[in-house]
């Protein structure tokens, strides 16, 4: 049965200012790093904070992401294990397969496949599969069609119905950008043509999103930046709650300018459990 969608705008957004790597030459290039969570302010680390696992990154020389690894503390051991999560594949520049691995059972779980048109631009994205390291078609089975025109872009999603045997419409995710190719909105219409949401962003002149308007929840969301143009306050309410949440973020950078401590404090108004903090450690190699 297909399932009415609901696009997260906003993660995509932090996480694109969150982590990765920074660009100017006078830096040198990331070729790891070590990324650990830790509760702060009595707030206890809950697993279903951002990806709920410590991870290990490795980077190529030209600043594309290679390898994640899972790290989890093995109390029968004593010691932390680090086992292989996702690998990423590239081809003439572009990215091409990812595989996603299960840190458990050390299985392959999920391959993405990138397809690119003759400008390199994503004309198909396919999520296949895997049981038992075979591929294996399930309500997880998907793939994704892209279309551009002029500013706009257009995706439509497929997902696989288990009981008509084949792929079916779910929905239909179309983008408008600026002149700076910055997302200024996303519409979500759902496989039966009615819409599910619309996002509204707004830039500063350094291109980073200062204001975000969702109708899915009726939300609206601010952000300001510190001098390094890292996140340093995000600001969330809601028409459907009286509740403000503010997240205040502060930092520690090492020599090249990277952070290496990301601290944030989670404000609520009024208070309630989910105020408290979260620490993000970041230890980093570069390449010589």
């Amino acid at each position: 049965m297909r399932k009415k969608i609901t696009v997260f705008t906003t993660m995509f957004l932090l996480c694109t200012f969150a982590f990765g790597q920074n660009t100017p030459n006078t830096k040198p290039q990331i070729k790891t790093e070590e990324i650990t969570y830790h509760g702060i302010d009595g707030r206890p680390i809950n697993r279903l904070d951002k990806k709920g696992l410590d991870e290990y990154k490795e980077y190529n020389v030209d600043g594309t992401i290679s390898k994640i690894y899972i790290e989890e503390f093995d109390k029968t051991k004593g010691k932390t294990s680090r086992n292989l999560n996702e690998t990423y594949v590239y081809e003439k520049g572009k990215l091409y397969k990812i595989e996603r691995i299960g840190s458990v059972t050390g299985d392959k779980y999920e391959e993405i496949l990138f397809s690119y048109n003759e400008q390199m631009q994503l004309t198909r994205k396919i999520e296949n599969q895997y049981k038992d390291n075979r591929l294996d078609l399930n309500q997880l089975s998907a793939y994704t069609d892209y279309f551009y025109n002029g500013n706009g872009e257009t995706e439509k999603r497929y997902e696989y119905d288990g009981t008509k045997r084949e792929f079916l419409l779910a929905s239909i995710l179309t983008k408008i950008f600026d002149s700076n190719k910055n997302m200024i909105q996303e519409k979500t219409e759902n496989f039966d043509g009615n819409i599910s949401g619309i996002v509204n962003i707004k830039y500063d002149n350094l291109n980073k999103p200062i204001a975000l308007e969702s109708s899915y929840f009726k939300e609206t969301t601010s952000y300001k930046y510190n001098s390094h143009g890292d996140l340093e306050e995000e600001k969330t309410k809601s028409e459907k709650s009286p509740t403000i949440e503010i997240s205040h973020y502060s930092y520690v950078y090492d020599d090249y300018g990277n952070w290496i401590e990301q601290k944030q404090i989670i404000e609520r108004n009024p208070i309630d459990e989910f105020e408290g903090g979260l620490l993000i450690k970041r230890k980093i190699e570069y390449y010589e």
